[in-house]
């Protein structure tokens, strides 16, 4: 949800609904319900972050957290706005082998905070203490990076075997970003929904790209599931693939 306005997480989470796909938001902040959607975590473990920032404030003038510590703290804060959450995908993909055991304690099952782009034959692996890696296929901040796809659904090459987990942010979708400099130009107005949707690009762009693939999947009756219900269903059939 990266911290998103509510305007513009229910426009992302209409489109969804009016293609009648379900989808895993991962939450960032308190107050936000997505009916008929899975919710799971998406933990900010960097120094500039406010749930840092609030941990700081506790500590003894001149100290600094231990690391479990701080591993503790911002799931715990993350889980407690989405208490049901089953699964995570950490800001920035930060990963560290100790966050393992703390989000085991915090009920978590799966995490998400692996981008291997367009790379065939995805699927689910094992982890430490018995969490499931999902990997990501497409994520469209890398995208407005490096230019993958072209806003072109053909280059997604959907049709290889394969998990596709596509990975979105509220913002780049609300104004089609084409590239990384024009999303990021958008930054010191990020709240302001009706600056948002001035800044809007009118051609090709993530929104129109997922419009396609919402459209294909409709067309083509592709299967879609939450990352929550791709986690229970590899567990049965292959819990230590």
């Amino acid at each position: 949800m990266e911290w998103a306005s509510p305007a513009v997480l229910d426009d992302l989470r209409a489109l969804f609904d009016q293609h009648g796909v379900s989808a895993t938001f991962f939450v960032t902040h308190a107050g936000v319900e997505v009916p008929g959607h899975e919710r799971g975590l998406h933990p900010n473990f960097r120094q500039n972050g406010d749930t840092y920032r609030a941990l700081l404030q506790r500590q003894t003038p001149g100290t600094a957290p231990s690391e479990s510590e701080l591993y503790e703290h911002v799931v715990r804060t993350t889980k407690a706005f989405a208490p049901e959450a089953r699964g995570v995908r950490s800001h920035s993909l930060f990963y560290d082998s100790a966050l393992m055991p703390v989000y085991l304690a915090n009920g978590i099952e799966y995490e998400c905070s692996y981008l291997m782009p367009l790379v065939p034959d995805l699927r689910p692996f094992a982890k430490e203490y018995g969490l499931l890696g999902i990997p990501t296929y497409y994520a469209d901040h890398f995208d407005i990076m490096n230019g993958v796809s072209g806003f072109d659904l053909a280059r997604l090459q959907l049709d290889r075997p394969g998990l596709k987990v596509i990975d979105l942010h509220p913002n780049i979708v609300f104004t089609n970003a084409r590239d990384n400099d024009e999303f990021m130009s958008t930054k010191p107005f990020y709240h302001d929904e009706q600056r948002l949707l001035a800044a809007r690009y009118g051609g090709r762009g993530i929104r129109t790209l997922l419009l396609d693939l919402l459209n294909d999947i409709v067309r083509q009756r592709r299967p879609t599931t939450t990352l929550g219900e791709v986690a229970g269903a590899w567990r049965r059939i292959a819990p230590w693939s």
